[in-house]
């Protein structure tokens, strides 16, 4: 896929070789495909982007180590690939405004690099102890329900605070929580109901207002009641509690989804990113012999596989298909959820040799071309067997 788009940017840039400003554009794509993947923190004031990136940022984990995180990119040269957009609720209005506009048929078709987040889900349920549990159930129904959640890679609920103040807790902050969690529940619970109650002057103990409220701006009331309860039940050292933390804000399920679904389709997310700004340069500033070049663009898009599979991953998921069970776990694997190299497909070891990876595809390929083919079933579940056939018939090539 790569070599095809620097195949059509450079026949573009012979193109519009006399226009400087086309000609830098054009350029610019074609070392984007060579730089990491740029992925952009969207969302409303207040909804957390640049709490949640920070989060992310820096993450020792080799995951994410080939991401380029943008805040609230500019709109030229930091153009993302790839995108998180951040709703503090799942209402409708919200849930409308999170959709980007439509753009080219490509770009509609191909519309499969973003992820949705709850990005304060502390606060469902009046931030309840429960209210992450609650936060994460609902993501879950939304994306499986919801018509204005078609299209996500995922909804998933993260509380933003917490997961970075989880992430970058201090030896002195957990002191300070141990020092709250060792006085006795019933002296402390009325003065852990609210921010004015845990910062309010007549607070008992010698910890000054100000301290107080520090914890409260780094995790939250959430967050500084929830690191009570941990710390009173076995968290008893920094390492623990912040680990805890983290693992409860959802920061990981966001970490797994964007390694899933972003970096391991890097080289497609470019792609599009690339053939979408040459299908505007073509269509804003039409040249003689750019019809060639539009209908070689046209040829790609229809050809896309990659983009097929990441549409299809995310309608099982997101319970959209009459696909479920061990055939959805199946489909998915084959569709490259799990990793995109042929042994991860197939669900073999990663040392599996070439002869026990072609067996088990041609396996494989025989099971799911008998679902593609079978009268009784629903056209829509036949289609979807095509997509997982046509992918599995990919890997074999690799072995041809």
């Amino acid at each position: 896929m790569t070599q095809d788009v620097r195949d059509l940017l450079h026949a573009a840039a012979g193109l519009y070789r006399d226009d400087p400003r086309a000609s830098a554009m054009l350029h610019d794509c074609l070392n984007r495909l060579e730089q990491p993947l740029r992925v952009a923190f969207a969302g409303a004031p207040s909804s957390g982007k640049t709490t949640l990136a920070a989060a992310l940022g820096e993450w020792p984990t080799r995951a994410l180590r080939d991401l380029v995180l943008l805040d609230d990119p500019g709109p030229a040269d930091e153009v993302p690939d790839a995108t998180v957009r951040l709703v503090r609720h799942l209402e409708p209005d919200e849930l409308a405004a999170a959709h980007p506009p439509g753009g080219s048929a490509f770009a509609r078709q191909s519309a499969v690099n973003s992820v949705l987040v709850l990005s304060r889900a502390d606060e469902v349920g009046a931030g309840r102890i429960d209210a992450l549990l609650t936060a994460k159930q609902l993501a879950r129904r939304a994306w499986r329900e919801d018509p204005l959640c078609t299209g996500f890679l995922g909804v998933i609920a993260v509380a933003g605070q917490l997961a970075y103040g989880g992430r970058s807790l201090r030896d002195d902050e957990f002191d300070l929580l141990a020092a709250f969690a060792a006085v006795p529940r019933e002296e402390l619970e009325r003065h852990v109901l609210s921010v004015d109650s845990f910062t309010d002057p007549a607070f008992p103990g010698p910890i000054p207002v100000e301290t107080r409220r520090s914890l409260v701006v780094r995790f939250g009331m959430f967050g500084v009641r929830l690191a009570l309860t941990l710390i009173r039940t076995g968290c008893d050292d920094r390492l623990k509690l912040s680990a805890e933390l983290v693992r409860r804000s959802g920061l990981g399920e966001l970490r797994d989804t964007l390694a899933g679904c972003f970096v391991a389709r890097a080289d497609a997310l470019k792609a599009r990113t690339a053939i979408i700004r040459l299908e505007a340069l073509l269509a804003a500033q039409p040249r003689p012999g750019g019809d060639r070049l539009v209908s070689r663009v046209e040829r790609f898009a229809a050809a896309a596989h990659d983009f097929r599979e990441l549409r299809l991953i995310a309608d099982i998921r997101g319970g959209r298909t009459a696909l479920s069970g061990e055939p959805a776990e199946e489909a998915v694997r084959l569709l490259g959820a799990e990793g995109t190299a042929p042994a991860d497909r197939l669900g073999l070891e990663p040392d599996a040799d070439a002869g026990e990876i072609y067996e088990a595809g041609l396996d494989a390929l025989r099971r799911w071309r008998h679902e593609a083919e079978r009268p009784d079933k629903p056209h829509a579940e036949r289609t979807a067997a095509h997509v997982v056939v046509r992918s599995t018939e990919g890997l074999l090539a690799l072995f041809a």
